[in-house]
């Protein structure tokens, strides 16, 4: 670099301009803060800088380019007239060190100041606007871009898309895009961005295959993350498959972000030998982000223990957990209800600080809930310090879970009082809470209420939950009223819930109508003839409980077995009706017969009504004492500790007499028996249930 000679008394020529205007280009490059001092440090020593606006100019972006926004503000506002070029240059340079609003500030500075954008201003301060997700100023933007012609540079529109997209404005992101003269992989990456993130997967795929067809796909690695994204979306592996070829052929394979988004995408379609492999490729070892895709994808497809020796694998390789980890590994316990390793979990997230972080958090809500500890639940909830929508949610789903639908009604009120706005899940729990406790009035208030309320358009799910509630009240006639008038046509849990409800009430005509319409929906369902068979035997119909088996034998339908497991001494038991294959079966067995007279000179009677078949009473007797939740109860009493509550799961719906006998063996045993079946959690304690017969 060349020493100055004194000082400068008037701007250097054109050359010598240049010449110094190069050397800070190429220092800003670099981003040498240091020598980008001493080189403005020479400048101000010859007087260069004060006297030529040029060079100023060139020293605000070489400050900016250094991250030294400061100092660039500094050079700026000692400018006594800042040209077209200054303002261009502070904007542009707000705008990439992401100080976004005083890039916007700066902008409407100018303006006031009288002089007219240029084309790259008006660019920067749209990427600033779509940065905020800002569609007030971003549309002020577009207005003043119209006006001066600008809307169709490439740049400007492209940023102007991006930022409609960002802020959710699909239809007007799709105008400017629509508008554009021509089309660079900036625009299309924005515009496919723009539909992934917006819900919009199917067109964010379609926009990827028509930028394809223009040549345009293998510039840039951003437009594979953001389709790849919109593939796991679909959980359309065969379409994942394909983009991965194309990333293969453009090399970015090896590229983490686009690794990361590929594993993600095969997780998402529960492809996780593909998952797997695209980790392993990584010749720099795992990270945070694709690990933990492949540990959500364990857990999304019931592989716990695959979960949970990959999340042992990340902490062998030395690397960090973060949040998204500990709330999948979290999920995963929650999903198979596995209290000791969720708690374990709780401390790890108490000791890396991660616990108030309002999704770890309300992660372990749910977990507990699901294990049957609502006051665990209840007790995190009341810890966090800020309650957001997610907590608010989780707290509401426990307690709708449990059927403590008066707590659920509170806690709904809670949140609405505190400002926090409901959503479409908050109500799918506020009605299923409201159904499980039978409070009908007042499930139906809060669903006539959701549009007035808080503008929330009632979905299935939340039609479903009304037929639902209608049918466990045993309000049949206004269930079927109630299908007949809505708007959408009900889904197959709907039906389910219908039909459900007529077995338990022996309603053959409803009941027939509903099974009608689930195999119309879902052919391969075998609980329909299932619960036909129950209504039919309820009723003593016999010849047509023999009709149905032998349709199911005829059809090669097979009922779905039932079992109940229960975790004991670090291993997982499961068991089936008259199961005799454990090796403690003896012990089981002998425990059970003991349980059975015990309970029996308590004043339990069994209830034979639930069992579709035309026997005596006696053999009835013995198939019920057999069930597969007895046998796992019966196991854990002599398995486990008087301290610890036995949870038992369930793959269906807990029969009436195990539901009676249960009452009696908590009350006879002095113990806490949580049973979770398909449908709900049912906590027995002291000869009584906390859904109070009402399920």
């Amino acid at each position: 670099m060349g020493k100055f000679r004194g000082k400068l008394s008037r701007p250097p020529d054109t050359n010598t301009s240049l010449r110094l205007a190069a050397q800070l280009q190429s220092c800003g490059r670099a981003g040498d803060l240091r020598l980008a001092r001493r080189l403005h440090a020479r400048f101000a020593l010859s007087g260069a800088a004060a006297a030529s606006a040029f060079l100023t100019n060139h020293l605000i972006t070489m400050y900016s380019h250094c991250a030294d926004v400061r100092s660039a503000l500094r050079l700026f506002h000692a400018m006594p007239r800042p040209n077209l070029v200054s303002w261009t240059t502070l904007i542009s340079g707000l705008a990439q060190n992401s100080m976004h609003r005083d890039a916007l500030a700066a902008f409407a500075s100018m303006r006031r100041a009288g002089l007219a954008p240029t084309q790259f201003a008006l660019s920067s301060a749209a990427r600033s606007a779509a940065a905020l997700a800002a569609p007030g100023p971003g549309a002020q933007l577009h207005c003043v871009g119209v006006r001066l012609g600008f809307d169709g540079e490439l740049f400007v529109a492209s940023n102007l898309a991006d930022m409609y997209s960002k802020s959710g404005l699909l239809a007007d992101a799709c105008r400017v895009f629509d508008q554009m003269p021509h089309k660079d992989t900036v625009a299309w990456t924005a515009m496919i961005d723009g539909y992934a993130k917006n819900g919009s997967l199917e067109k964010a795929a379609l926009a990827f295959r028509d930028m394809k067809r223009e040549g345009l796909v293998g510039t840039d690695q951003h437009v594979y993350c953001s389709v790849l994204s919109a593939s796991g979306g679909l959980k359309d592996g065969w379409l994942g498959r394909t983009i991965h070829s194309a990333v293969v052929k453009a090399g970015f394979e090896l590229e983490v972000a686009v690794r990361n988004a590929l594993t993600d995408m095969y997780a998402k379609a529960a492809d996780m030998e593909n998952a797997a492999r695209v980790v392993k490729i990584d010749p720099g070892g795992w990270n945070v982000v694709s690990a933990t895709s492949l540990i959500d994808g364990y857990v999304e497809t019931d592989s716990v223990e695959e979960a949970l020796r990959i999340f042992l694998e990340l902490q062998r390789q030395g690397v960090e957990p973060n949040e998204f980890t500990f709330s999948s590994m979290i999920k995963g316990c929650a999903t198979q209800a596995l209290l000791e390793q969720g708690a374990q979990f709780h401390a790890h997230v108490i000791k890396t600080n991660i616990i108030g972080d309002s999704f770890v958090s309300s992660t372990l809500m749910d977990m507990y809930g699901k294990c049957g500890l609502v006051s665990l639940s209840v007790q995190l909830f009341n810890e966090v310090e800020h309650h957001t929508d997610i907590a608010w949610n989780a707290v509401i789903n426990v307690f709708a879970q449990h059927g403590h639908g008066r707590d659920a009604i509170q806690a709904f009120d809670g949140m609405t009082s505190s400002g926090i706005r409901p959503n479409h899940i908050t109500y799918v729990s506020l009605l299923t809470a409201c159904s499980h406790a039978g409070l009908v009035d007042d499930g139906l208030k809060y669903f006539n209420s959701m549009k007035s309320a808080h503008g929330i358009e009632a979905k299935e799910e939340h039609y479903s939950c009304i037929i639902d509630m209608y049918g466990r009240a045993g309000r049949l006639a206004e269930a079927e009223k109630f299908i007949h008038e809505m708007p959408i046509k009900p889904s197959v849990y709907g039906w389910c819930s219908l039909l459900g409800a007529c077995r338990m009430r022996g309603n053959k005509e409803l009941g027939e109508f509903a099974a009608q319409k689930i195999m119309e929906l879902e052919p391969d369902n075998t609980g329909v003839h299932v619960s036909l068979s129950g209504i039919y035997a309820s009723l003593g119909q016999w010849e047509d409980v023999k009709a149905i088996r032998k349709l199911m034998r005829d059809s090669r339908i097979k009922k779905l077995p039932g079992f109940s497991w229960v975790d004991a001494n670090n291993k997982t038991h499961v068991f089936s009706s008259e199961d005799w294959s454990h090796p403690q079966q003896k012990k089981i067995y002998k425990k059970l017969e003991e349980l059975y007279e015990r309970i029996k000179e308590e004043g339990y009677v069994p209830d034979t009504r639930s069992l579709p078949s035309n026997l005596e009473d006696t053999a009835k007797e013995r198939i019920l004492r057999y069930h597969s939740e007895r046998i796992a109860v019966a196991f854990a009493l002599i398995s486990m500790p008087a301290t610890k509550p036995i949870i038992v799961k369930k793959n269906l719906r807990i029969c009436v007499d195990c539901h009676s006998a249960l009452k009696f063996i908590s009350k006879a045993e002095s113990r806490d028996i949580i049973v979770r079946d398909n449908s709900r959690f049912h906590h027995f304690a002291e000869g009584r249930c906390s859904c109070e017969d009402y399920w």
